[in-house]
Formats: C-alpha cells, sequence, structure tokens
C-alpha cells in the first residue's frame, strides 16, 4: 500500500472537500485501493499511524453511512473492513435519506414560521428532494441496464 500513499492522499482531500473527516477519508481511500480489497483494524492503524480510537471513529462513521462494510472470515475473531460502493446506490438507502432530510427541512420552516426569503429557499430545496424521490428509481433502473449492457460487451 505504501506505493499509494501519494493517492491516498490526494482522493482523501477530495474526500474530505465532501464532507468526510481527514481520517475517515484516507480510510474509505486506503479500502478502495487496496489490493485485498479489505484490510483489518489494525494493518490501518499501522499504516496510518493514529490512534486506535481514531480510526475507530472513521470506521463506525463510515459504516453508519454504508460507505464501508465489514465481515469476519473463517472463524477468526478480526473484522476484515473493505469499501461497500454498490450500498451507496441502493434505492432504500438512498430514499431513506432523503426522506429524513425533506423532514428536517420541512420542519424547520414550518417551526420559524416566518415568511421570507431563507423559509422560499427550505421551501424549494425541499421540493427539489421530493422531485428526487420520484426520479432515483428510474435512474437507477437506467444505471442497472447500463451496467449490464456493459457486462455483456
Amino acid at each position: 500500500m505504501e506505493q499509494y500513499r501519494d493517492k491516498i492522499e490526494e482522493h482523501a482531500a477530495a474526500m474530505e472537500r465532501m464532507g468526510l473527516t481527514p481520517v475517515a477519508a484516507r480510510v474509505f481511500v486506503y479500502l478502495l485501493l487496496s489490493e485485498e480489497h479489505q484490510a483489518t483494524f489494525e494493518q490501518m492503524v499501522t499504516y496510518f499511524r493514529v490512534s486506535k480510537s481514531a480510526v475507530s471513529n472513521a470506521l463506525k462513521m463510515l459504516e453508519s453511512t454504508k460507505m464501508v462494510g465489514s465481515k469476519t472470515v473463517g472463524g477468526q475473531r478480526k473484522r476484515y473492513f473493505y469499501a461497500s460502493l454498490r450500498s451507496l446506490f441502493g434505492e432504500d438507502y438512498m430514499t431513506a435519506r432523503m426522506k429524513q432530510f425533506i423532514t428536517l427541512l420541512d420542519d424547520i420552516r414550518i417551526v420559524r414560521n416566518t415568511k421570507d426569503d431563507f423559509s422560499q429557499e427550505l421551501s424549494d430545496v425541499g421540493t427539489f428532494y421530493k422531485m428526487m424521490l420520484f426520479e432515483i428509481p428510474l435512474i437507477l433502473e437506467r444505471w442497472r441496464r447500463t451496467v449490464e449492457m456493459n457486462r455483456e460487451r
């Protein structure tokens, strides 16, 4: 993995700009580049030379967002972590997140009980996410068909 250190830093910086913490961003990119497509907790602590709690917190956050999964192998006590890209595109996952955000926006707008530009912005963004709830199944179906066609080539 040492040959990827520069790439991990480069791509992790981009992931940080998308909202991940520095350690979570590096762990995620590390798992994407891992030749075994998985790594143990101990391997990541050793590679990044950070505290166990930093890696543990990063993994918890990545697992809670479904970006990373884990498994055990053949009765070993070690957990192997892997990047989980497909789960990010699951319809249930995407719609659940959007519904949570719509609920938050609607509640904020109602609690504010003010007719101003920001309330209108809250309403407009909520409308966009409601529209996306309708569009996501269609987009995902087109994506699945495209992936299938590309595999058949």
